[in-house]
């Protein structure tokens, strides 16, 4: 019987507009990671809500904290737009600090999130990537995570339900990295209840994602600066960078999202792709109960 109405409420949500949180630790990882697949569920009528964690105001070049974030904020809710996400929320937490921060608080904004907008799709740093350079992806992912997780009990922040905010299990739940892992496609163990690696085509939105990707300005100058400085310390050059501009900045970010889902493409169906850890409704369901 409690499978029945699992399938039941599984059914239901196919016929009601569907809803998608994305949980970002900074403003270039979820573009990166997850842009073209936003855009497409954006494009195919999904109400698409971000939740920004941090304020990314430690990634600028020649810029004060304050000024950095209050241009991040905007330009990420300019990117945003571009994919068509519905609605930012930004929880204003200092970048690069997370690990400072309890992990119960994280997971309980997150878990907040979740129980108020019902999704039945969530987006997740994965936190078990190899190959991070920024820590703060992984104590988001793992806050997310245990949020997901938490959702569907009742005796987790109980007085939530109290504002209408009741458990909620999420349908499918994407683990997102850019693809820099070599082990990141292998199977995490038996598919059944455990996250598994798939791939997702986005020849489709790659110019949105490009264009989303283009405007975080602030994060992409530093991006280009800081690798201008590493070449010109050690001898080498890139002649695209020899004057950095607007128009050499958004060559460079092109060539970086075409080379990222070029990558995640490989060994795939793809020309262009993103990849993930993927847990659906064989996550909640065996499959062997729904053959």
């Amino acid at each position: 019987m409690r499978l029945l109405w699992i399938l039941l409420a599984f059914a239901a949500t196919l016929s009601a507009q569907r809803t998608a949180l994305v949980v970002a630790a900074d403003q270039t990882d979820w573009v990166l990671g997850a842009g073209g697949t936003i855009a497409k569920l954006a494009e195919d009528g999904v109400q698409v809500h971000l939740l920004r964690i941090a304020n990314d105001e430690k990634d600028a070049w020649e810029l004060s904290p304050e000024e950095a974030a209050v241009r991040a904020r905007k330009e990420n809710e300019a990117a945003a737009k571009i994919l068509g996400v519905a609605e930012v929320h930004s929880l204003g937490y200092r970048s690069g600090e997370l690990a400072g921060v309890q992990h119960t608080e994280l997971r309980d904004r997150i878990l907040f999130y979740i129980r108020k907008y019902k999704p039945q799709i969530l987006f997740i740093p994965n936190p078990y990537a190899e190959y991070v350079e920024a820590l703060d992806r992984f104590y988001v992912g793992k806050a997310a995570e245990d949020a997901w997780r938490s959702a569907p009990l009742v005796n987790v922040q109980p007085a939530f339900a109290n504002v209408g905010l009741g458990a909620h299990v999420v349908d499918e739940v994407y683990y997102y990295a850019q693809p820099f892992d070599p082990r990141r496609r292998e199977p995490e163990s038996t598919a059944t209840f455990v996250p598994q690696p798939t791939v997702r085509d986005i020849a489709g939105s790659i110019a949105k994602k490009t264009r989303a990707a283009q405007a975080l300005e602030t994060a992409n100058e530093s991006m280009a600066q800081r690798i201008k400085q590493r070449l010109d310390a050690t001898g080498r050059r890139l002649p695209l960078l020899d004057t950095i501009n607007e128009s050499s900045i958004h060559e460079l970010v092109s060539i970086n999202v075409r080379n990222l889902a070029r990558m995640a493409a490989q060994d795939s169906a793809y020309e262009l792709a993103e990849e993930f850890h993927y847990a659906g409704i064989e996550f909640q369901i065996p499959k062997k109960y729904l053959e």
